[in-house]
């Protein structure tokens, strides 16, 4: 009886050792399932058919790449980190600056030369302005669009960029209305107005592609490679030419088409003969004119635009004698010109 009993206890342990060990692997299998799912969709992640397969890439990448259909990829933006932020924020646009060549030439482009001598008191403006109040030394970039202004015992020179040279006598105004200027047909034009008092200049402009105009309230002067003397008082107006040819009018538009002639054509008016009586008064136009005025030739006219004396003069007439002419042509010969 004892042996049964025994062998019915050795039978129930067996069994309740069997039902714990079927326990203890039902509920560890959800977790080793779960398990091997989780690392198998780790590995396995779908993807949509394409053309091509990318590995997919670590956690720590800036970017995450996933292929679509079509081939679109659409990416992930991950936060950058510090050294990032840094690198990034280096990177800015480049700010465009205007070429140092470009610069240079519209300075160029602006001063057309240079004060070289002055001497007294010398004062210049622009030409819209109504008073000279900016005084002048040398080295003084020169422009277009400017006037000077000689005072009582002053002097002035100025080197334009064209190998020109232009100096002004005391109490003489000059205004620069344009310095080598292109104009519509290519040219260098240049156009410089004596407004009163004494100049001297040296022109080397005189190739068919400059034009240089000297002008006055009453006349114009076409210069070509010319040394000229012009002075303006209140009612005469004088053109010397030392050497070379100047082209002068009193009608500067008309000056190409008006027959042009010689100084040495030019006769005096006809004396007065005896008293003969005189009509009512009548309108008179003004004869307009075209001279040609070369190497110690000379032409004076007055303020209305009639010409008084045309013809030559010599270095050894009285008026050549004086110190302005002297110092002129003495400035010449250290400068090498004529």
């Amino acid at each position: 009886m004892r042996k049964i009993i025994m062998k019915y206890i050795s039978v129930a342990v067996l069994i309740i050792a069997f039902a714990m060990q079927i326990s203890c692997k039902s509920s560890d299998e959800p977790k080793s399932g779960a398990a091997i799912s989780e690392k198998n969709s780790e590995q396995e992640v779908p993807q949509p058919k394409a053309k091509a397969e990318e590995p997919v890439k670590e956690e720590n990448a800036v970017e995450k790449t996933v292929d679509v259909p079509k081939s679109v990829q659409v990416t992930e933006a991950v936060k950058p980190t510090a050294g990032e932020k840094k690198d990034i924020a280096q990177v800015q646009p480049e700010k465009k600056e205007e070429p140092k060549a470009k610069k240079a030439a519209q300075k160029q482009t602006d001063e057309k030369g240079m004060v070289s001598y002055v001497e007294g008191n010398v004062k210049k403006k622009n030409i819209e302005e109504a008073d000279f109040k900016t005084s002048v030394a040398e080295k003084t970039a020169v422009k277009s669009r400017e006037s000077y202004k000689t005072m009582v015992k002053s002097r002035a020179e100025l080197e334009l960029s064209g190998l020109d040279i232009i100096r002004l006598a005391p109490k003489t105004t000059v205004d620069l209305v344009a310095l080598y200027e292109e104009t519509k047909d290519g040219k260098q034009k240049t156009d410089i107005k004596l407004a009163e008092g004494d100049l001297w200049a040296q022109v080397n402009s005189s190739d068919e592609k400059s034009e240089f105009m000297m002008d006055t309230d009453i006349a114009a002067a076409a210069i070509t490679g010319t040394n000229f003397r012009m002075s303006k008082d209140g009612e005469l107006t004088e053109m010397k030419v030392y050497h070379g040819e100047v082209k002068i009018s009193n009608a500067k538009e008309k000056m190409d088409e008006l027959d042009a002639k010689s100084v040495k054509d030019f006769k005096q008016p006809g004396q007065v003969s005896g008293p003969k009586q005189i009509s009512g008064p009548k309108q008179v136009s003004l004869e307009e004119w075209v001279y040609i005025v070369k190497n110690m030739q000379q032409i004076t006219f007055d303020r209305t635009g009639k010409v008084v004396s045309a013809g030559e003069f010599k270095a050894t007439d009285k008026a050549e004698k004086n110190e302005w002419v002297d110092w002129n042509k003495k400035r010449d010969r250290q400068k090498g010109l004529k």
